[in-house]
């Protein structure tokens, strides 16, 4: 009687983890948006972004002696369908670590095919000041790679920095959101103002959402520096973009 016990539990474990291991979908999905390089070229990041119904996605990196691919491997649980929406959007960042250094190796996307230059952090201009209690976000918000899910890959390797407020403190949680562009683009639009001695253009929207962007070409880059924060003066906005790094 307590072998057939023991029997009739070990049974009912194991179909209870093949009915959940049976209403579990793990998929290759391809990368959609853009990708930056790690200043020593040995991991990569991208943006992702995921439902209620799946765990967060991993970036998974293949390697050989001349390419690298990348993959987003998603699992979705559709058992939580059933009991719940999966409508709930949540966005993060996907990190990889390399055996090797990026170099001169070509990185594709091994779903589509497509080819991936990523952004070299080496020549991203990170502030030198931010307003008090900003610190980096794990996503990216405003203005940049997206505004909103879907991510889509810049024609042109990019990236986006963000700051937060506040962030996971309760409170309003303000924004600042850094974005390089490879390649030189003069801005039309806007109030001209100078950066650091370069020619730029000031935009504003007033309250209640006020907001700030300021763009303008350096180096062989466009930047472009975006605010959501009622509590941020000119002065405040305006010291950001002189704190970037030349």
């Amino acid at each position: 009687m307590i072998w057939a016990g023991a029997v009739s539990v070990c049974l009912a474990a194991a179909a209870t983890g093949w009915v959940a291991w049976d209403h579990s979908h793990i998929h290759d999905a391809p990368v959609p948006g853009d990708v930056l390089m790690s200043n020593n070229g040995r991991s990569l990041t991208t943006p992702i972004e995921w439902t209620d119904c799946e765990d967060k996605p991993d970036l998974e990196a293949h390697e050989s002696a001349h390419t690298i691919t990348l993959v987003l491997k998603r699992k979705r649980h559709d058992f939580q369908h059933a009991y719940g929406p999966c409508d709930g959007m949540h966005d993060g960042l996907a990190s990889t670590s390399l055996d090797n250094p990026v170099d001169d190796r070509k990185i594709t996307d091994s779903v589509t095919g497509s080819g991936i230059i990523p952004f070299d952090d080496a020549h991203f201009p990170y502030p030198r000041y931010l307003p008090s209690g900003f610190t980096p976000a794990g996503n990216v918000i405003g203005l940049g790679n997206r505004a909103d899910p879907p991510y889509t890959r810049s024609a042109k390797p990019t990236w986006t920095y963000t700051y937060q407020r506040n962030r996971d403190k309760g409170g309003q949680a303000g924004a600042v959101s850094i974005t390089v562009i490879t390649g030189e683009t003069t801005p039309t639009q806007g109030t001209p103002i100078s950066v650091n001695g370069h020619p730029a253009r000031l935009q504003k929207t007033p309250s209640p959402d006020p907001t700030r962007t300021a763009v303008w070409p350096q180096n062989g880059y466009t930047i472009t520096v975006w605010a959501d924060d009622p509590f941020m003066t000119d002065a405040e906005f305006l010291r950001i973009t002189q704190s970037l790094r030349n």
